[in-house]
Parts: C-alpha cells; structure tokens; sequence
C-alpha cells in the first residue's frame, strides 16, 4: 500500500467517471491518510487504490499536452525550430541536475533560447520536460517526412 504525500505526480487508474481514468496530476492535498487531490481535479478526492504513481511515457505525453494547449508550442510554433534546436533544449533540462557543477552549467549554456523561458524545476519535472522536447523533435521530423 502506498503513502502518497503533496507533490507526487500520480495518475489516475481507476474512476467512476471513465473520461478521468489516465489523467496525470499532482497531489495538492492529502487528507484521513488514505484520500488524494489532485491538481487535474481539484474537486475529487480519490482513494489509494484509484491511483498510482504515473509512469514516464504518461508524464511526458501529459507535458507534451501542457507545451501545446497552454503555451502554445503547437506544430506551427515547433516549424520555426529544427530538431537539433529542441534537442539541445532537451538535453539542457536533462542534465541540469547533475552533481558536477560543470555539467550544470554546461546544461544553461545548450539552452537556445533566451534565458528568460529556461526555467529549470527539480529532476523529475526537468526530465518530463526533456522528453516532451525530444517528443516535438520527433513530432517535427514526423510531419516533415525526414523519418
């Protein structure tokens, strides 16, 4: 039995409400031990049993949702960047939590863009943002043919 606690990315497993099964979403509050909400419904409270911990490929497709429907990093906005570019964007967020302050730093400086959008959070969060990048790279080679 899991003890989730505030800021745990779970996603949803099983729900009355069928359209909510697989949202990913973060703990906002824990409470009697055994009841979660999430930030991807505010307004239910689940039980241990109707969630689990969200795998990788569903916290990257959930980001990869966020970059496009909240930032409006979209296909048109993606053309005007080659893969390479949102690679190293990926990479930059991948290695940012490196012990080795020289690979930290390196990390910053493969960023492409101005340094105002790079906004490094922890491990998990970085990662999940890597892999969206690498998922628009790869989106942008799919939709140019170049795969």
């Amino acid at each position: 039995m899991y003890k989730f606690k505030k800021g745990d990315m779970l996603v949803i497993t099983t729900a009355t409400e069928k359209e909510n099964i697989g949202k990913v979403g973060t703990v906002i509050e824990v409470t009697d031990g055994d009841y979660y909400t999430l930030d991807c419904l505010p307004n239910y409270a689940y039980k241990e049993n109707c969630v689990d911990y969200a795998r990788g490929a569903d916290l990257i497709r959930e980001e990869r949702r966020r970059q496009i429907e909240q930032e409006g990093y979209n296909d048109m906005h993606d053309r005007h960047h080659t893969p390479q570019v949102l690679c190293r964007a990926a990479i930059g967020y991948a290695l940012h939590e490196d012990p080795s302050k020289l690979v930290a730093d390196a990390a910053a400086n493969l960023w492409p863009w101005s340094k105002e959008f790079w906004k490094p959070k922890d491990q998990l969060r970085n990662l999940v943002r890597a892999g969206a990048l690498i998922a628009a790279a790869i989106d942008r080679l799919q939709k140019e043919g170049e795969v």
